[in-house]
């Protein structure tokens, strides 16, 4: 035992006095030098002292002054000193030299180090920006689309590129630690985009073809949201190459509808004094569309209209989500104005600013009226007096069969307006007159024969309000988009209104154009009145009924006599 104890004393002083280290517990105590197997990017540093390594490392050691960039078969220098990157010569050999203290093991393992690299990282930043800038390319998506002559356009697109900048960085921090000076950095490039096969075109370009002429139109007559179509041009440019439709552009059109077409909730307002209603606005519900169950019946009416080969456009009722308001119509009033029962309305894009005025002052004047339960409406009683006096223009009207300038010309378009609300509304209408003559503000938006002509004293339009409660007669002029609304607000007693059997006959060609002298003019110069419009007869049978019975049936007919052409003539 004596022996074995004095043979390990033996063994440990020797490596006392071979090597540097103080052994302690199990712990190294090293003098400045280099243990061995240490290694400096391959390079032998083992068993150096400060200085010696220190030589080696200026001998072994040395940035170029530039690294190559290498990406999509071109090649790019990028000059060291523009971010100023260096070999941070203390503190790469500051990691060769082992802790004061340092586990037994590390003696006899491998030790392999790396430069460190000290370099301006906003510089660095800046290059690669400026590179990426040069190299970048967009995608350039594959498209169909329909051109003005209806002829199907294949534009076949292209991959763009991206730089992964972070990874660039990487790639170049990592070259000059490894010290790989006459190595070509790859550039980190990420594709974007994907490229249809023929085939896949192929396909999608017979489905487009079967587009051609078709269209879907989305619309909610509950809520008066005209008809919006969607034509072939924006169907066919929805169509995605892998047999499906571009979700994010059709959630993006549904959007846009959505933001032309939702209302806040409004709240009734109801202002009665003087027997008359002074402000007046019915509860509205307020609304949006449901985005996720349109988005659902476009894809199922888009996939049905693909595959047919009938052209007629196929509608789509708007889903919507409804926001009630918080004070309601009846909440506000006790006279049975509760709940619209009956909406007109008309355009007027051609017609003159004189005009306009009238038709604006008319339906102000027919407006916020009261008509008690069994009381008669009559247009020219509540007109009152039409003069200049009372806010009226000269304007040109239809008189026994001639035009002629005279106050209040317009006038003419708000009875029409009123007399649709009345047929909506299904109110007992007792008087109504047709025009002589074809007008075409009133076919706008209109068949022909739906139009009420005024005058005083005659002819009138009137009705019998033959609910059980008061009915409030309401306009809204629409100067920028051209449009007049009436609407017939009461208590519904539950009928329900019922037009067809729409007729017309009697087709006369128009006489020569007709030519009305205007002082007010340049001579010489022409402004449209009136276009030609043939002469026709019309008819069409109104019934109203509640549950089995009928309450109002008539045929309103119109006989218009044809119509020149009618300009204003500067002398």
């Amino acid at each position: 035992m004596k022996n074995k104890s004095l043979f390990l004393i033996s063994i440990l002083l020797s490596l006392a006095i071979l090597s540097p280290p103080v052994f302690f517990f199990g712990k190294i105590y090293f003098s400045p030098q280099t243990l061995p197997k240490t290694f400096l990017v391959t390079r032998d540093f083992s068993n150096l002292t400060v200085r010696q390594a220190s030589e080696k490392f200026d001998s072994e050691f040395r940035l170029p002054s530039s690294l190559i960039l290498s990406h999509l078969q071109a090649e790019t220098e990028l000059r060291l000193s523009s971010i100023s990157a260096s070999i941070n010569k203390k503190e790469t050999l500051e990691q060769l030299f082992p802790q004061r203290f340092q586990p037994l093991s590390s003696f006899f393992k491998d030790k392999n180090h790396l430069l460190k690299i000290k370099f301006d990282q906003s510089l660095l930043d800046t290059f690669i920006s400026t590179f990426s800038a040069q190299i970048e390319k967009p995608f350039i998506p594959t498209e169909i689309s329909l051109n003005s002559y209806s002829k199907l356009e294949s534009k076949k697109g292209s991959l763009g590129y991206q730089l992964n900048e972070d990874g660039l960085k990487s790639n170049v921090i990592h070259y000059l630690s490894y010290f790989k000076p006459d190595a070509h950095i790859p550039v980190p490039v990420e594709k974007i985009g994907y490229l249809p096969t023929d085939l896949q075109v192929e396909d999608t370009l017979k489905k487009a073809q079967n587009l051609i002429g078709k269209s879907l139109i989305l619309n909610n007559t509950d809520y008066y949201i005209d008809d919006i179509i969607i034509d072939d041009k924006t169907l066919i440019s929805w169509l995605e190459f892998n047999g499906s439709l571009k979700t994010e552009l059709l959630t993006l059109y549904i959007d846009g509808v959505n933001q032309s077409i939702k209302k806040d909730p409004v709240n009734a307002i109801f202002r009665f004094e003087e027997q008359v209603v002074k402000e007046f606005k019915p509860a509205k519900n307020g609304f949006f569309i449901d985005q996720g169950k349109l988005l659902q019946l476009i894809e199922e009416n888009f996939s049905k209209i693909s595959k047919e080969n009938d052209k007629d456009p196929v509608k789509i009722f708007i889903p919507l989500q409804i926001i009630e308001p918080i004070v309601r119509t009846q909440d506000v009033n006790n006279l049975g104005i509760k709940e619209l029962l009956g909406r007109g309305t008309s355009t007027f894009n051609h017609s003159s600013q004189i005009r306009n005025m009238n038709i604006e002052k008319g339906s102000s004047v027919i407006s916020g009226i009261l008509v008690p339960s069994g009381e008669t409406f009559s247009f020219v009683e509540s007109l009152g007096e039409v003069t200049l006096a009372t806010g009226y223009q000269k304007a040109y009207i239809i008189r026994e069969g001639r035009t002629e300038l005279d106050v209040g010309g317009g006038i003419c378009q708000v009875s029409t307006t009123l007399f649709r609300a009345m047929l909506d509304a299904g109110m007992d209408i007792i008087e109504r007159q047709p025009h002589a003559f074809r007008v075409s503000y009133y076919e706008e938006d209109s068949l022909p024969g739906y139009d009420a002509t005024v005058f005083i004293p005659k002819p009138d339009l009137r009705f019998i309000n033959d609910t059980a409660n008061h009915v409030l007669i309401q306009s809204t002029y629409d100067g920028i988009n051209k449009k007049l609304i009436y609407e017939i607000y009461g208590t519904s007693d539950g009928r329900q209104v019922e037009i067809g059997n729409y007729k017309k006959w009697g087709h006369s060609a128009p006489p020569p154009t007709k030519y009305i002298d205007d002082s007010t003019l340049p001579p010489g110069e022409l402004v449209r009145e009136e276009y030609a419009v043939a002469g026709l007869k019309t008819a069409f049978d109104w019934k109203v009924t509640r549950g089995d019975q009928v309450i109002h049936q008539k045929t309103f007919s119109s006989s218009y006599v044809p119509w020149p052409a009618v300009f204003r003539r500067g002398i």
